[in-house]
Formats: structure tokens, sequence, C-alpha cells
């Protein structure tokens, strides 16, 4: 039986759409280049855009990329989600009505980044661990492989005296 591939293109697409979205989101929407944020989107775009195009042409690394995209794709972006709910919370308690306008910024670019950095890592992590989700099948035809297993119940090997 052939595996579909309509999930594995369907994932290195979005995995390709997201580190489109993280590169313009970090790269072109922040003024300023700062170590703690530009190194993780790096590392992030590169993984996503390497397990994008392995799933996508299905090349024999793929699966293997993915998971490992996926895992550091879905740690960061949980990073990410508690910093900017800290930040919105501490700007919105200590600076008051001041700060609500920034908690509200910040607010918004968590509901912009939950999708891309949680949400879909999440699903593609379980598509991968899935056994729907493998990308490699085993070469027998059309039945699940024979476990050794005793069947005669009841019946030892040794005698009774």
């Amino acid at each position: 039986m052939v595996p579909a591939r309509g999930p594995a293109i369907a994932f290195g697409l979005a995995n390709l759409v997201t580190a489109a979205v993280v590169a313009l989101g970090v790269f072109r929407g922040l003024p300023e280049r700062y170590l703690l944020v530009d190194g993780p989107a790096a590392l992030v775009i590169l993984l996503l855009g390497a397990s994008g195009f392995g799933l996508v042409s299905g090349a024999r690394w793929a699966r293997a990329c993915a998971r490992i995209a996926t895992g550091v794709t879905l740690a960061l972006g949980l990073v990410l989600i508690c910093a900017l709910a800290l930040t919105a919370s501490y700007l919105a308690g200590i600076y008051g009505p001041v700060g609500e306008g920034g908690a509200i910024i910040f607010t918004l670019v968590l509901a912009l980044a939950i999708p891309y950095l949680v949400v879909l890592p999440g699903l593609e992590l379980y598509w991968l661990t899935s056994r729907r989700g493998s990308l490699t099948f085993p070469r027998h035809s059309g039945s699940l492989p024979h476990t050794s297993q005793n069947t005669s119940r009841g019946a030892s090997s040794t005698s009774s005296p």
C-alpha cells in the first residue's frame, strides 16, 4: 500500500509558510536586533524551512527533521507565549491605563503567535508520532506482522507426576 502524501505535503507547506511568517515578523517587523530574539528565530526559520522542503519533496530525512523542527518550535513558541503573557500583565498592572495600550499590543501578538508556534507544531508532532503519520511503511503486504505466541492454552511442556 502506498502511503498518502497529502498530509506530508500539507504540513510541509505549513512549515514553509510558518518559516516565512517568523522571518517577516522578526527580521522585518522588529525595529531593533537583539540576539535573544534573533537567534531562536533564525533557528526556527532554518529548521522549519528544511523540514518543509523535506516533507514536500518526500526526502528520506524529512520525518526526523520535522520532529526536531516541531519540537524546537513548540518549545520556543511556549516560551514566547509565556513571556508575552507575563509582559502584558506586567505592563497593565504596573502602568495602569497607560500600560494597557502596550498590553493590548502584546496580547494581539500573542494571539497571532499561538496558531503558528504552538497549535501547528503540536498537531504536526502528533501526526509524526502517530502510526498514520509514519512516512516509512513495512515491506510486507496487506497484513499485520505475526507475533509468536503460544496458541495452545493450558498445555505445558513439563509433565505432572
